[in-house]
């Protein structure tokens, strides 16, 4: 399973990348009261900006074969921390019931850090999977 995501081909990879990023961007300048009104714990939202940053720099490190060059993991945790405070500042600067909040960012960085270490496991068990003889699977799209 680990060695199709590795196989899938490179114009693929970066347009989910962009779509997901789009998202992110839609989701974080969206007006405040547009948001459903649910009932959660406090501190939820962070839970939420870790796991938006995560997936955006997993797929970031996905797209640009960060496992070739170990200098795009460093390239894409700064890049995904600096997306964040883009979208912070900005948020800032809409005046549409959204806020600058420093603890975001650091959600954000946090969840850029997790998303680039589950990466790197990722790399690492598929190593180890062709490794064993298993064949890698190539998937033509």
């Amino acid at each position: 399973m680990i060695s199709i995501l590795f196989s899938i081909r490179q114009w693929l990879r970066i347009t989910l990348s962009l779509i997901y990023m789009i998202l992110v961007a839609f989701l974080s300048l969206l007006p405040a009261n547009d948001f459903p009104q649910l009932p959660l714990f406090p501190g939820a939202d962070k839970i939420v900006h870790i796991c938006m940053y995560l997936g955006l720099a997993v797929l970031a490190c996905w797209s640009m074969h960060a496992e070739i060059k170990r200098q795009w993991y460093y390239a894409v945790i700064f890049f995904a921390i600096g997306w964040g405070t883009m979208m912070e500042i900005s948020q800032y600067l809409m005046h549409m019931g959204r806020s600058f909040e420093l603890y975001d960012i650091l959600a954000n960085s946090i969840g850029a850090l997790i998303g680039v270490s589950i990466y790197m496991i990722l790399v690492q068990l598929n190593k180890q999977l062709i490794q064993k003889g298993r064949k890698q699977v190539v998937v033509k799209i």
